[in-house]
């Protein structure tokens, strides 16, 4: 039987090797200290120390965010050209901040007048893309209050216990917006919200009631 090969993590040294010097001289000395100003899990990033495990992107913009430190000085001068070559290949785009979407009981939230505009890459794919903000507790901890939801028109089918935006009319002239889990019956016509929390139960309606129902592409969380 052949023995699976190690996967290269030279990388991951390299970036261990600058990183947590840097992080000591800014007084994080453990992975203990580490994990908890990043909110990650200790024995997590004690893997990814010895280098049985590597580094997720979101883990390094957290340590760039919080102890400010560059993604420069993390991989070192010969990734910066790279970096730099790559960064102005990137195309942004603008994209509007129409509101708020409730996770939790329905309620009129689809708001005109919290209208904003926030420039963001990777959406050129997206048709007619769109932010709204997460409210209540629904959606806990995959949807967070105060989490920005990526939204966009979609073409292809949405596939069941995927995270969705279902827009739907309820008293004259207002809208809603819900973000939520979906099950589609397409042969009934029925479909099914449903939430992360279980204190919320699942609600069930026919196609013909919503207006709409959005892609959740991606959840933008501000780091605290």
């Amino acid at each position: 039987m052949k023995k699976k090969s190690k996967k290269d993590r030279s990388l991951t040294r390299k970036i261990n090797d600058r990183l947590f010097p840097m992080l000591a001289a800014k007084g994080i000395n453990s992975i203990y200290a580490l994990a908890n100003s990043i909110d990650e899990n200790a024995g997590s990033l004690s893997k990814i120390k010895r280098g049985l495990s590597d580094w997720t992107i979101d883990q390094l913009e957290k340590i760039r965010l919080i102890h400010g430190i560059s993604v420069d000085s993390m991989f070192g001068a010969e990734h910066k050209n790279r970096a730099e070559s790559e960064s102005k290949s990137i195309k942004f785009r603008r994209v509007p901040v129409l509101g708020y979407a409730e996770c939790g009981s329905p309620s009129a939230t689809w708001l005109d007048n919290a209208v904003k505009i926030t420039d963001l890459s990777d959406t050129g794919s997206m048709i007619n893309p769109f932010i709204l903000i997460a409210k209540g507790d629904s959606m806990k901890p995959y949807i967070n209050p105060g989490d920005k939801l990526l939204c966009s028109e979609h073409t292809e089918k949405i596939k069941d216990n995927t995270a969705v935006v279902a827009v739907f009319k309820s008293m004259p002239d207002t809208i809603e917006a819900n973000a939520k889990l979906i099950s589609w019956d397409r042969k009934k016509k029925l479909i099914t919200l449903y939430s992360i929390n279980t204190k919320y139960p699942p609600t069930n309606h026919l196609e013909s009631e919503f207006v709409k129902i959005y892609k959740l592409n991606r959840i933008i969380r501000d780091v605290k």
